[in-house]
């Protein structure tokens, strides 16, 4: 049994700076990049289906850009995220374009609410957990802040994805070893501009932390770039992206 010592070691959240570290060089990469835009943020709307009404639930909701995208179909978002940074970001937006969206300077360990939503997303996020309790810890908290028949849908990194060590639709994915993964940002030159570490999660991991979380069903779902983003960057930039994706669905259902 743990003590309490260890209780708070277990659930730690990484340091505040790692996180302002990644969303500092992330910023200016998400709004052109073409996996974002045409696979990871079109591939959640589908998800969601439609949020016109709805009080939807980001995890992890960085600059914001996904938000303002809900809002504009007509959502009611509450946004949070662990960088302060980020947040800031979000929040500067709708100084210029006002729109009913809420954001918080949190984590999943932390996140309180009295609100209870519809939905829950998360893009690209949950993979940033340190450790496997952690990651139940953002099933568990969300699952929480949910209506009954609620679902949280997210977007992650593909845990089969094959293909590592190559250099694919601007990054490069590494195995590190020891439960870590590793990913470059590649520039126009298919250098790399800058690095993120994150968990290497099975998807036996994903599934568990879901259930363990609270959720009663869970779905994987095949992603593939929209038809817009085949014609901008052709479809040699996408050669066997169906095939052997870098990004999945994960729906759970509570």
């Amino acid at each position: 049994m743990l003590n309490m010592k260890g209780q708070e070691e277990l659930f730690s959240p990484p340091k505040q700076e790692q996180y302002d570290l990644i969303s500092k060089e992330y910023t200016e990469l998400v709004e052109s990049d073409p996996s974002k835009h045409f696979v990871q943020y079109p591939s959640a709307l589908r998800l969601l289906g439609d949020v016109s009404g709805k009080r939807v639930l980001d995890v992890g909701c960085g600059s914001g850009i996904f938000d303002r995208e809900l809002a504009l179909r007509g959502a009611i978002v509450t946004g949070y995220d662990a960088s302060s940074e980020q947040v800031a970001k979000a929040q500067a937006a709708l100084q210029d374009e006002p729109m009913n969206i809420n954001y918080v300077v949190s984590n999943p360990q932390e996140f309180k609410t009295d609100k209870q939503f519809d939905k829950a997303v998360s893009v690209l996020v949950l993979h940033y957990a340190p450790n496997k309790e952690y990651l139940e810890k953002f099933f568990s908290s969300t699952n929480q802040a949910l209506k009954d028949n609620g679902e949280f849908d997210t977007i992650l990194v593909n845990p089969d994805f094959k293909r590592l060590g190559e250099a694919l639709y601007n990054r490069r994915f590494f195995r590190l070893g020891d439960g870590k993964m590793k990913a470059d940002f590649l520039n126009k030159d298919q250098e790399a501009s800058f690095s993120v570490e994150f968990s290497d999660f099975s998807m036996d991991d994903y599934e568990q932390a879901a259930i363990g979380g609270g959720f009663k069903k869970i779905e994987w779902v095949k992603l593939k770039p929209e038809e817009v983003g085949i014609e901008k960057m052709g479809e040699e930039y996408w050669k066997d992206f169906e095939e052997d994706c870098p990004y999945v669905g994960f729906v759970a259902h509570k």
